[in-house]
This record gives structure tokens, C-alpha cells and sequence, in this order.
């Protein structure tokens, strides 16, 4: 087996499964800003003007918003679904709950895994630190029937494996070549040794022009540029 990992099946959208921070956040915010137009309508309909020590409730959720922020930067984001068997990647085929599927006998397939547990999450400023690596997904049709499943990178260590494992599966040809394979590597894997050797082979064998090629890569200098460019392409 080159690689396995959770299938994660989700159950319900965010908005109703708030966390711990987010709550705290929600409710001290619109308390505010209740707080302030309930003053604003009696200033202005009754015309009365409110004393200062009216306005020193609005201290408790302002502590709350400082509570939430803190709270926060140690905090996952909730799952919103189960975990409910195993994905794996072997050397001939793809295995879903001990269901084999022959790479050759796949048919629109897409794969993204670039979500990992523990990675900061793209509205850390204002709701939880972290993430749980849910985001990935495996796609493709088998004998006309299509076929979806999310699954957990539990590290980033996982992540690499499951990259890694992608790179070894086009460059031996355990799946017939499609240049848009090559969109499920990740933009820090297209830095690694693997991924160049891979691009080299698909120059060499002439199924991709060494500009294209050279345009995957991402390379850490232009030295680095250079000298693959004279291996491949001269």
C-alpha cells in the first residue's frame, strides 16, 4: 500500500455548527450593536438623553469579543460530519472500503489534496486557528457510475505521502497519461526532486514540449533552471 487516509463524510454546512470562539464572537458582537441602537431609538424617539453609566454594560461582551479572539488561537474548526472507512492508493489500483478499482478502468478522474489537519485556516483573524484536513477529494466515474469522496490528511507529513504517491503513480503509468494529471500536484510539491524527474521523463518521451515543462517546475533559482533545461532539453 503507497497510501491511505479517513474517508470523511459531511453531515451539515457550517453556519449551524458554530465553535466555541465563533459563538462567543456572534453573540458579543450583535449584543453590541444592539446595546447601541436601543439607545439610539430612545435619544432620538423619546429625546431623552441617556447618562454616561448606561453605557458600561456594553463592557461584558466587549470581554467576550477578548475571550473569543483568545480562544481562538488554539482552536479547530468543527468536523461537521464522520469519519466512515478508508481510502487507499496501492500500486495497481485504488482501494475504497475494500472495493478495488483498476487505475486503468478510471474515467474523469480528479483528485485534490492540499488540505492537511493542523494548517491555519483561511479566516483565522476571525474564527478558529485550525483546520482538519477535511478539504480533500477523490472523483471519477467507474463502469458509468460516478463516484465522490472526501478524505482527511491527518499532517503535513500525510500530505507529502499522498503527493509523493500521486508523483509515482503518473511517472510509472499506473494510470494512462493525461497532461491534466499533472494538476494534482500542489504548487510546494512542484519544487521537489521527484516532481522534476517526472516532468524530465514526460520531455524525454516527448508527450509534453520542454516550455511547458519548464513552466511546471518550480524552480528555486535560475542555475536550477538552467542545468534542467540542458539535461532535457538540448
Amino acid at each position: 500500500m503507497l497510501f491511505s487516509a479517513s474517508i470523511f463524510i459531511p453531515e451539515k454546512t457550517k453556519f449551524f455548527n458554530l465553535t466555541q470562539s465563533e459563538k462567543l464572537s456572534y453573540f458579543s458582537f450583535g449584543a453590541i450593536i444592539l446595546y447601541f441602537l436601543i439607545s439610539l431609538l430612545i435619544e432620538r424617539l423619546i429625546d431623552y438623553k441617556l447618562p454616561n453609566y448606561y453605557y458600561y454594560p456594553v463592557i461584558i461582551p466587549l470581554i467576550l469579543q477578548i475571550v473569543s479572539s483568545i480562544i481562538r488561537l488554539t482552536e479547530f474548526e468543527n468536523l461537521n460530519g464522520h469519519f466512515e472507512g478508508t481510502i487507499s492508493f496501492q500500486e495497481d489500483l485504488l482501494m475504497i472500503n475494500e472495493i478495488e478499482y483498476k487505475y486503468t478502468e478510471l474515467e474523469n478522474l480528479s483528485i485534490y489534496g492540499n488540505s492537511f489537519s493542523g494548517e491555519k485556516t483561511q479566516n483565522y483573524r476571525s474564527g478558529p486557528m485550525y483546520g482538519n484536513g477535511i478539504e480533500n477529494l477523490i472523483s471519477f466515474t467507474h463502469n458509468g457510475i460516478k463516484i465522490k469522496k472526501h478524505f482527511q490528511l491527518n499532517s503535513e507529513r500525510h500530505l507529502d505521502e499522498l503527493q509523493n504517491t500521486l508523483i509515482h503513480i503518473i511517472s510509472s503509468e499506473k494510470i494512462p497519461f493525461k497532461k491534466e494529471y499533472l494538476d494534482f500536484i500542489n504548487e510546494e510539491h512542484r519544487s521537489y526532486i521527484l516532481f522534476e524527474f517526472l516532468v524530465g521523463k514526460l520531455i524525454a518521451e516527448k508527450k509534453i514540449e520542454c516550455k511547458e515543462g519548464l513552466s511546471l517546475i518550480k524552480f528555486k533559482s535560475n542555475k536550477d533552471a538552467q542545468e534542467f533545461k540542458t539535461k532535457y532539453c538540448s
